[in-house]
């Protein structure tokens, strides 16, 4: 084949991003890159695979897998260079429910989420263009930094590790409908977008459109009813369902419902925020809002009025006026309920959850508990640990 020239190569990436929606790359023999638009992001890691390319042995393309489920395609021009697709995210990463670093976190949201199957897919498209000639499965080499057992794929998994995976399902639904009904929009715009434990089950096996569209009908039935316990009316919550499900059904393609899901999820959590903005005067919404985002930080009355501008004295009047609850009560709750998230997702100790929530000590967080709950830490642990 004669050698591609720039323009070529430009086209060539540009119609394989307008198909995928992945990010192109490409470097020449001697490592010098063409600007291709739109550029690719850069792992916060800072990892070598991003400036330093592997060689590709006897031509074949090389899928990369990292340990937080990033994923490089790399697939070789001949004789002139090589093409990198990605970073793309794989559906069956696992990530801790709660991304503390906003650099991750933009990172991560800005990426395509596929499966391995399209990757390989979009390889022996590319290869057949390129090389004239076709690929079979065998001839893509696979790198992964991923663990088996760190990243059970349900479909997959053997039966002693079913139960880890519906519980890890278990445990984000139990998440997304705290969101909800917390009117915490902008956080399920994030990290509900980030991959789940596993891929999304099949409800309709040999009907892609259809069981796309009964997974959406699930969502929005979990939505619906998450709002419904933040305070929205039930009449509220189903007029938005039937619309959404109008909408659903109506769709003719599963390109229509891209998306959908995080979509259907921030619209109900931002119907809760908009009674929650009736129910409450700007000043102490703006104080239920800056909780929700610090939990992790250190809080006082004297921190949070200093945030939203206004005296401790009034905020503290006006937050037990309107919620029945001074403030500092009120934060604790919060943290409580945080700490019954990270009590069901996470291995870490009591110490571990009482230092990152900033309690006193563990016996103060045990106790706080207890009194909010009604049970202990370690008892409440035990039992959703089904």
């Amino acid at each position: 084949m004669n050698p591609l020239s720039p323009s070529d190569l430009t086209q060539i990436a540009e119609h394989l991003f307008g198909m995928t929606g992945f990010f192109i790359s490409y470097q020449d023999q001697e490592h010098v890159s063409i600007e291709l638009r739109p550029s690719a992001p850069k792992h916060p890691a800072n990892l070598l695979i991003e400036d330093m390319w592997p060689t590709l042995k006897n031509h074949r393309p090389l899928l990369h897998t990292l340990k937080d489920g990033t994923a490089y395609l790399f697939v070789d021009v001949p004789d002139q260079g090589m093409y990198r697709i990605g970073p793309v995210l794989l559906q069956s990463a696992l990530f801790r429910a709660h991304i503390q670093d906003e650099t991750y976190h933009q990172f991560y949201k800005v990426l395509p989420r596929t499966t391995e199957n399209r990757l390989i897919d979009c390889a022996h498209l590319l290869y057949r263009l390129l090389h004239g000639e076709g690929l079979s499965s065998r001839d893509i080499d696979h790198v992964s930094d991923i663990q088996e057992e760190e990243i059970p794929l349900v479909s997959e998994a053997p039966s002693h590790t079913g139960v880890t995976a519906y519980r890890k399902a278990w445990q984000r639904e139990q998440q997304i409908i705290d969101w909800i009904s917390s009117g915490q929009s902008e956080r399920l715009a994030t990290t509900y977008s980030l991959p789940a434990y596993g891929e999304f089950g099949t409800l309709a096996r040999h009907q892609p459109l259809r069981a796309e569209k009964n997974l959406l009908l699930g969502t929005v039935l979990l939505s619906a009813r998450a709002a419904i316990r933040g305070g929205l009316e039930p009449d509220e919550a189903f007029s938005l369902s039937d619309r959404m499900i109008e909408t659903i059904e109506a769709a003719t393609s599963i390109a229509e419902l891209r998306n959908r899901h995080v979509r259907i999820t921030v619209s109900f959590a931002e119907a809760v925020k908009e009674i929650q903005a009736l129910r409450h005067s700007p000043h102490v919404l703006a104080a239920i809002r800056y909780i929700q985002q610090h939990l992790y930080d250190p809080l006082s009355v004297s921190s949070i009025s200093q945030a939203i501008h206004v005296s401790s004295n009034y905020l503290s009047v006006l937050f037990k006026d309107e919620t029945g609850l001074p403030l500092a009560r009120y934060v604790i709750r919060e943290r409580i309920r945080e700490a019954k998230r990270l009590l069901r997702s996470s291995d870490d100790s009591l110490l571990t959850i009482s230092n990152r929530l900033h309690f006193s000590s563990q016996s103060h967080f045990s106790q706080a508990f207890k009194q909010i709950t009604g049970e202990t830490p370690t008892h409440y642990r035990q039992k959703t640990d089904f």
